[in-house]
C-alpha cells in the first residue's frame, strides 16, 4: 500500500441512534484504485457506515478524512462536491424522471462535464442511450442499477460508495454489475461497497472488512477473508 495514495481514512468512528450503538470505534482505510468491501449480516452497521461517510448520518465520535481533509462534520452536498458519489441501497431512482434527467442530476455540481460524461455513459451502457427518454421507474432492476452507477460517475468522483449493489438482482445481473465495478477500477476509480452477497463481494474486491454488531471483527485481503474458516462458515455458506 505504500505506493498508493490514501483516499479515505476512518478513525475510531462511532455512531449512535439515541442510546443504540450502530457502529463502534471503526478504523478503516481505502487507497486509490482499490475496491474495498464491507461484509456482514443485516444490522452489522454497513449502511450506517456508508451513510456516515456521505454525511447523511452524523458521527457521534471519531474522524473521517477524505483526500487529507476532515469531512466528519461536512454536509452531504459539500461531501459530494469534494468528490464522493453514492449509489444508495434501493438505487434511489427518481422514478418519474427520465433516464437522461437522472443522469444529468449526477453532475449537477459539475455542469461543464455533463455532455462528455453522457457520451461515456452511453458508450458503456448503450441500453441507457436507447432508454434515455424513458421514465427511470419503468426500467428493469438491472437497468436501474446500471443507471444508478452511471449517475454516480457523472460528476467525476474520486470515490464511489455503493450500498448493496446486488440487492434484488438476478444472478446474471449480479455478475454483470460486479464486472462493471472491476472495469471502473481499471479506469482509475476507487470503490467502497457494502454488500450482503459476501461471496461475490470478496471475489471481485481487493480488500475487505467484516462487520458484526457495529464493530470490525476481521479485515484483510479479500482472498484471505474468503479462505478464512470463520468467514466461510458465517457468510459463504460453508462449514
Amino acid at each position: 500500500m505504500e505506493q498508493m495514495s490514501r483516499i479515505l481514512k476512518i478513525e475510531e468512528l462511532s455512531v449512535y441512534y439515541g442510546q443504540i450503538c450502530a457502529i463502534k470505534r471503526i478504523n478503516m482505510e481505502v487507497f486509490e484504485g482499490e475496491i474495498v468491501t464491507l461484509i456482514g449480516s443485516n444490522g452489522a452497521g454497513k449502511s450506517t457506515l456508508i451513510n456516515t461517510i456521505i454525511g447523511l448520518q452524523k458521527a457521534t465520535k471519531g474522524k473521517i478524512t477524505f483526500m487529507n481533509e476532515d469531512i466528519t462534520k461536512v454536509s452531504t452536498d459539500k461531501v459530494i462536491k469534494r468528490g464522493i458519489s453514492v449509489v444508495p441501497e434501493g438505487r434511489g431512482m427518481l422514478a418519474s424522471m427520465t433516464v437522461l434527467e437522472n443522469l444529468q442530476l449526477g453532475a449537477y455540481h459539475k455542469k461543464n462535464v455533463i455532455e462528455q460524461n453522457l457520451e461515456k455513459v452511453y458508450e458503456r451502457f448503450p441500453i441507457l442511450y436507447d432508454r434515455r427518454l424513458q421514465k427511470a421507474g419503468t426500467l428493469s432492476g438491472g437497468e436501474q442499477q446500471m443507471l444508478a452507477i452511471s449517475r454516480a460517475i457523472m460528476g467525476d468522483p474520486k470515490l464511489i460508495l455503493l450500498d448493496e449493489p446486488s440487492l434484488a438482482l438476478s444472478p446474471a445481473y449480479v455478475d454483470k454489475i460486479f464486472k462493471i465495478l472491476v472495469e471502473l477500477k481499471k479506469e482509475g476509480m476507487t470503490i467502497l461497497l457494502s454488500e450482503q452477497n459476501a461471496k461475490k463481494a470478496l471475489q471481485y474486491s481487493d480488500r475487505g472488512y467484516v462487520l458484526d454488531l457495529g464493530e470490525t471483527v476481521l479485515d484483510g485481503k479479500s482472498s484471505d477473508l474468503a479462505g478464512n474458516p470463520a468467514v466461510r462458515s458465517a457468510y459463504l455458506g460453508a462449514d
